[in-house]
């Protein structure tokens, strides 16, 4: 059986080779084989994904006229309408997410099929989506990127900004290859290995006046701080605000920033204090004139983790990247 047959039946699409005309409206029936490739499951995917047949033709880098041609055979081929106006997009018929799931399955068994058993870096042009921290964005994609130079020149990584509560249906959907994060709660049905482990210290201009006497919990909260916290996430403060829940006492917060980016140029002509992972604490240190300073907490270290999806265990695409990720985390 070719490929594709093979997929859509592992899928549950009913392939027949010499079928009849298309089932009535609402119902699935048979189809011919060659009616139904592997453009137009690409195309109906597309579509579910953007609600929008302009942008669905973008995302397939096809022109709009084609994508509306596709969504016409769609509709053909299955009796229904698939997506049907609502406002400025399109709204899904019931029968469309019922098949989506089905279609992204035929779509994978494809890939599965057609990738090549081995990856070579030297020739490949692969683009890898990734969400990766700022935090480990400054200590390890600089190492990442020059062994890519070197290795795969023809790779790219394409560094998307989300919502971390979202990345585990972001790579169940195929949006997302590999998360670099530390994340207490990530979904369980993903793949993970730890890169490293850290700990919070404090940090503070040079010329702070606790670097020259002792710290204690209640003069901590009483500093006043900038708190790190991506947007709609807390994955930087659970730990500190834990710890000192037994005391009753929470820290003076008076800046709340979405990214490190700015923090040790901050810190260094004023008389805030921040609580970061201690491998970025002492990189900051190079950048401005801040020093670290150890938190009156017993707090554990955390873990640095590396996240994927199973769709793309197998991949020796996916492989290569997650081998060269752990080795630049060791540099790290």
């Amino acid at each position: 059986m070719p490929a594709i047959a093979f997929s859509m039946a592992r899928a549950g699409f009913p392939v027949v080779a010499n079928a009849p005309s298309p089932a009535p409206h609402g119902k699935i029936g048979p189809m011919k084989l060659p009616d139904l490739d592997l453009h137009l499951l690409r195309a109906f995917d597309a579509l579910l994904r953007e609600r929008h047949v302009t942008r669905a033709a973008e995302r397939l880098e096809i022109s709009q006229s084609t994508m509306s041609t596709q969504l016409a055979r769609l509709r053909e081929l299955f009796g229904d309408e698939l997506l049907m106006r609502s406002g400025s997009g399109l709204m899904p018929t019931e029968l469309a997410l019922l098949l989506w799931p089905r279609v992204q399955d035929a779509i994978a068994a494809v890939d599965r099929v057609i990738e090549p058993a081995r990856f070579d870096p030297a020739t490949a042009s692969h683009t890898f989506r990734l969400i990766v921290i700022d935090y480990i964005d400054l200590l390890m994609m600089p190492a990442v990127m020059r062994r890519i130079r070197q290795e795969a020149p023809g790779v790219k990584l394409h560094v998307l900004q989300t919502n971390p509560h979202h990345f585990g249906e972001m790579m169940a959907a195929g949006e997302l290859d590999l998360a670099l994060t530390y994340f207490p709660n990530a979904p369980d049905y993903l793949k993970g290995r730890k890169l490293f482990s850290d700990r919070f210290l404090g940090l503070a201009a040079g010329s702070h006046a606790l670097h020259r006497q002792p710290l204690d919990v209640a003069g901590y909260c009483a500093l006043p701080h900038v708190t790190i916290e991506p947007v709609a996430a807390q994955i930087y403060n659970v730990q500190i605000d834990e710890a000192l829940a037994p005391f009753g006492l929470r820290r003076r917060v008076q800046m709340i920033k979405p990214s490190f980016l700015a923090l040790p140029f901050m810190l260094e002509t004023s008389d805030m204090v921040a609580s970061v992972p201690a491998r970025l604490a002492r990189r900051m240190t190079r950048m401005a004139a801040v020093a670290p300073f150890d938190l009156p907490l017993e707090l554990p270290l955390f873990d640095v983790r590396m996240l994927w999806h199973a769709r793309t265990d197998h991949s020796p695409a996916h492989d290569w990247l997650r081998g060269l990720m752990i080795e630049c985390a060791r540099e790290a």
